[in-house]
């Protein structure tokens, strides 16, 4: 009578769980694409996002795409040539930024970051045919940027978007829709070009070439035309210089970033237990070796390499539970003895279980937004000179001399419109983009590896130093007899040459 009792009650459990799992999975997707949109809108870190504006704006009120420096003073003067491969983008930020400054800048990161995880959501759906598996990977992209990546005004956020929307029109065979996308996304954000191309090889090669030549000859439809290509080639050749000095372009300290690991691991257990295709561990594979080699590339593991292998997910649990759950001894004494094991009711606990695991922390953290005012992207002083800038807008003979600054302020000095000297736009200043300079390394080498920072000041012929105070370099020009105070707040000073010993800029 009890067996019959315990029987019947978890017969009612596991009806009561079928009849309101969808309710469940429903809320959960909806609270999912709600924390996306809220570390969408609370962006905090706009970096290049800033100069992505001003060449938006330079192109709208010129009615020009620039292929030389727009603002740098010393590259002006050597009249560098430039390729602006995001030019699209700069269009776009700059006109969504002059709706209503950051607040609009935070609401298209919302809306961005939403559409991301819900395309992310459908792309997995497709492959993965489950619903639930489709959440908990879209998650874990919710996840990472929730706990190891932090999203930025730039262009690879719209990438991020145009690449899935991509996958979802190969996926349905929609070759020429899918070109038409890669050739807008080659214009928005052209570095990422080989994405696509690998995009197209997965799903063309062998199969549809006519459409893998077909984007390759794609990418040729931008401002730049084959430029494009010289690109990515010429910065693979400068690539040990930049993963030396520029922290986003080093390799990945993957065992810092729990959740990487985790999907690494996760993928690497599909590639065990799931009997995954050679083609698919070689596509999959391919982009964690990107996501390992470099801090920028890591949301390509949950918005490509996981996805690749979804389809395999179900089948490497099956094999792992046939080989180390079925025939456990252990394991089959508690499930006769524990009744709810059987059924769907222990399989939708954990997966329900999983999800709140992954996504609790984050709904944790739009809490926290909301309590303490729901703050969006603001310009500090301690990051950016903003008082320093208003004091150098005043005074043209710093504006429009030969002012050097620092590499992480130059974003926000082209913001204000004032003429840097080296910037981020890297590889304007190096040599395989012109032949002409090395001022990128001679910039690190002195400012960075603070090795004879004068002969800097010498050869460029500077004439005034902007400076945080909290950086190393402050600390050693500040004590040459050369250099006189010209300006200086709680975070920035400015520094004025009155002399050198040599010119040879």
């Amino acid at each position: 009578m009890k067996n019959i009792k315990e029987k019947f009650g978890f017969s009612i459990i596991n009806k009561i769980m079928d009849k309101y799992i969808d309710y469940i999975f429903y809320t959960l997707f909806t609270i999912a694409l709600f924390v996306a949109f809220i570390y969408g809108f609370s962006f905090k870190i706009m970096n290049d996002g800033f100069w992505h504006i001003k060449v938006g704006e330079y192109i709208v009120k010129n009615k020009a795409i620039p292929y030389h420096d727009i603002f740098s003073w010393y590259g002006i003067s050597k009249d560098l040539k430039w390729t602006s491969h995001e030019w699209l983008f700069g269009v776009i930020s700059y006109l969504i930024y002059s709706i209503d400054g950051f607040m609009s800048a935070a609401v298209f990161m919302g809306i961005l970051n939403t559409l991301i995880a819900l395309c992310l959501y459908i792309f997995l759906k497709i492959r993965s045919k489950s619903k639930w598996i489709a959440l908990l990977c879209m998650s874990s992209y919710i996840v990472m940027f929730g706990n190891e990546a932090s999203l930025a005004y730039r262009p690879i956020v719209v990438s991020l978007l145009l690449i899935l929307i991509t996958c979802i029109l190969l996926e349905k065979r929609k070759y020429i829709a899918a070109l038409v996308i890669v050739v807008v996304g080659i214009n928005i954000h052209g570095g990422v070009y080989p994405i696509y191309i690998i995009v197209f090889a997965y799903y063309t090669l062998f199969k549809n070439y006519k459409y893998f030549i077909a984007v390759l000859m794609g990418i040729f439809i931008n401002p730049y035309i084959y430029g494009i290509y010289l690109y990515t080639i010429k910065s693979m050749n400068e690539m040990d210089l930049q993963k030396r000095y520029i922290n986003e372009w080093k390799i990945t300290q993957i065992y810092d970033l729990k959740v990487s690991l985790t999907i690494i691991i996760f993928i690497v257990f599909i590639y065990i237990f799931g009997k995954v295709k050679l083609k698919d561990i070689l596509f999959s594979g391919s982009f964690i070796i990107l996501a390992i080699s470099s801090v920028r590339q890591i949301p390509f593991l949950p918005i490509l390499a996981l996805p690749i292998v979804c389809p395999y997910i179900k089948p490497a649990l099956n094999e792992f539970n046939r080989i180390y759950v079925t025939n456990n001894k252990a394991l089959k004494y508690v499930k006769l003895r524990v009744k709810f094991i059987r059924g769907n009711l222990i399989k939708n606990i954990m997966i329900i279980a999983i999800e709140l695991i992954l996504i609790v922390p984050n709904v944790l953290y739009c809490y926290d937004f909301f309590k303490d005012g729901a703050h969006i992207f603001k310009i500090e002083p301690s990051d950016c000179p903003i008082y320093a800038v208003n004091y150098i807008d005043k005074h043209p003979e710093i504006k429009y001399s030969h002012l050097l600054s620092h590499y992480n302020d130059s974003q926000y000095l082209i913001f204000r419109g004032i003429p840097t000297f080296v910037d981020s736009r890297a590889d304007l200043f190096l040599p395989s983009f012109n032949k002409d300079t090395n001022a990128f390394y001679d910039f690190m080498h002195s400012f960075i590896d603070l090795y004879d920072p004068e002969d800097l000041i010498n050869k460029y012929d500077i004439k005034y130093i902007l400076v945080n105070k909290s950086y190393s370099i402050y600390e050693v020009i500040s004590k040459y007899e050369n250099l006189s105070v010209v300006y200086q707040d709680n975070d920035y000073c400015i520094f004025k040459v009155n002399y050198f010993i040599n010119n040879t800029y």
